[in-house]
């Protein structure tokens, strides 16, 4: 006869308390992704961007600021950069299909 399973709430109380606290305390995209355009390195992970990326991104804006003022937030349209336009010759982009806004991201100035 196989043993019945014993039933331990507070451990699993304990585990899904855990698993909250975690998914509540990791660092939004706009934390994560953010830049620092005087040095060009993310503040939340320290990292550099590459040399060769610092000329398109003090060029273009950024992918939000331009499909704010489309219908549906660009849903379902082709985007693509100006440097892949320039540096492949086939044609490289995304296709909008979803859109997450994070309203707690600060304004960059």
């Amino acid at each position: 006869m196989a043993r019945k399973k014993r039933v331990r709430a507070i451990a699993e109380m304990a585990r899904k308390v855990r698993e909250y606290w975690a998914r509540k305390n990791r660092p939004r995209d706009s934390e994560r992704f953010a830049l620092d355009y005087q040095t060009m390195t993310r503040p939340y992970s320290g990292k550099k961007l590459p040399l060769l990326a610092h000329r398109d991104i003090r060029n273009e804006s950024r992918l939000f600021q331009f499909l704010n003022r489309l219908p549906l937030f660009g849903i379902g349209r082709l985007v693509t950069r100006k440097s892949w336009l320039l540096a492949y010759d086939q044609p490289c982009y995304w296709t909008v299909s979803k859109v997450k806004v994070d309203y707690t991201a600060q304004r960059r100035t």
